[in-house]
């Protein structure tokens, strides 16, 4: 579908339902503090690898290294539980989230690191008619 993973449309729809849930006015703490945060990489590096693989690489067999992970999980961890925090009082820096954003990546490698679907035609692309 649209060249995402299967693991992207999950991560995305479980992370809709939540929110929806959430709005409603049913909170479960332990939903509430870390879901978000376990489905972030599916979706993030879900977008940015199909991203690679139909703009950058023009190949749907492309698929990040451990290392792209790694440092994503690195990325968030400092931007959202060291920098944010120190820039905007509102926030706060909580270690479980490193845990859930690594989490979610083992899941991201595992699942939905895989071959996309291609877009459009690859004779399309190769013309330079993007």
């Amino acid at each position: 579908m649209l060249g995402f993973s299967f693991f992207f449309w999950l991560c995305s729809s479980l992370f809709v339902i939540n929110q929806l849930i959430e709005k409603a006015g049913y909170i479960i703490p332990f939903v509430h503090s870390y879901l978000d945060d376990i489905l972030c990489p599916g979706i993030v590096l879900g977008f940015a690898l199909t991203i690679q693989q139909q703009l950058t690489y023009r190949t749907t067999t492309y698929r990040f290294s451990l290392w792209n992970v790694i440092f994503f999980v690195a990325w968030y961890s400092i931007l959202f539980e060291v920098l944010l925090p120190i820039w905007d009082q509102r926030h706060f820096s909580d270690p479980w989230d490193v845990l859930a954003y690594t989490s979610g990546a083992l899941m991201f490698l595992k699942f939905g690191n895989r071959q996309g679907n291609a877009l459009w035609n690859r004779q399309h692309l190769n013309a330079g008619n993007l």
